[in-house]
């Protein structure tokens, strides 16, 4: 159940359909919605004199640049939140945009934020290696929206028998962030194993609690073919897990979240 969703006001170009996901999401689920902005100005003030003049006028451009079009995100969320008669605010602060939206998220049932390719990436948005430590860091899952679909419909479960997918998949169904969604849950690695009863468990849990679901295996994981798998069957949004651990194990599972945000356009929904 979502009682508290905040949404991450990059001000990065196709924020405007981030707005909208975040505001149908809370007005359908009566959820309060706190939209929040943080300027990052940290490179400005540590560089100080080290720095020749034109870089500091180059970081200043830069930091202007990015208040003018949060600012503008700012208003967005205003006309939006009015249109859909939303209990809803927006907050504006400066500081290191992991640690505050972490910090912030812990009061939140969910956080949306936006990802986009490298060649758009602007000012105050997230990269898709810190997004992935975001979702580490967090204790909340994250909706990590490509700004494309306001209205996503067909959801991809990917379970691989760890409790990281099984906390991720719970989580999703129990906050339902999709309207009537259509389900299919995939078993991947050791939940792929057609002796396990993994897959079995979690296709009885997932069906007492979402009635249309589809279930498929994908035997001998590698994250070439689970691409490809998903691309095949185009989900609106993917849900994993993203392991906590440190190591090789997280750098390997962190690398399968990482794969799908710098190779598709499929929208993710990662619980560490």
């Amino acid at each position: 159940m979502l009682r508290r969703v905040l949404l991450h006001l990059s001000g990065s170009f196709g924020i405007d359909q981030v707005i909208e996901l975040g505001a149908q999401i809370s007005h359908r689920t009566s959820a309060r919605l706190r939209g929040l902005s943080i300027l990052d100005t940290a490179s400005f003030r540590n560089t100080g004199h080290l720095v020749s003049a034109a870089h500091a006028v180059s970081e200043s451009y830069r930091i202007t640049h990015a208040e003018r079009r949060q600012m503008i995100s700012h208003e967005q969320m205003l006309h939006v939140g009015e249109r859909y008669q939303l209990d809803f605010d927006t907050l504006g602060i400066e500081g290191d945009p992991i640690k505050s939206l972490v910090r912030e998220a812990q009061y939140h049932d969910l956080l949306i934020t936006r990802s986009t390719d490298q060649a758009r990436h602007c000012p105050g948005e997230l990269n898709a290696s810190q997004l992935i430590e975001l979702v580490v860091q967090s204790r909340q899952p994250i909706y990590i929206s490509r700004g494309e679909n306001a209205n996503p419909r067909r959801a991809l479960l990917l379970y691989d028998g760890t409790e990281s997918s099984a906390r991720a998949i719970r989580t999703f169904l129990t906050q339902r962030p999709i309207k009537d969604a259509h389900c299919r849950l995939l078993g991947v690695g050791t939940a792929a194993d057609s002796n396990s009863k993994l897959l079995t468990s979690m296709r009885e849990y997932c069906e007492a609690r979402h009635a249309e679901l589809e279930v498929g295996r994908l035997p001998g994981l590698t994250r070439n073919a689970l691409i490809s798998y998903a691309q095949k069957w185009d989900p609106d949004v993917v849900v994993m897990g993203v392991p906590r651990a440190a190591g090789l194990w997280r750098r390997i599972r962190g690398n399968v979240a990482l794969d799908f945000l710098n190779r598709t356009q499929l929208d993710l929904y990662l619980m560490g």
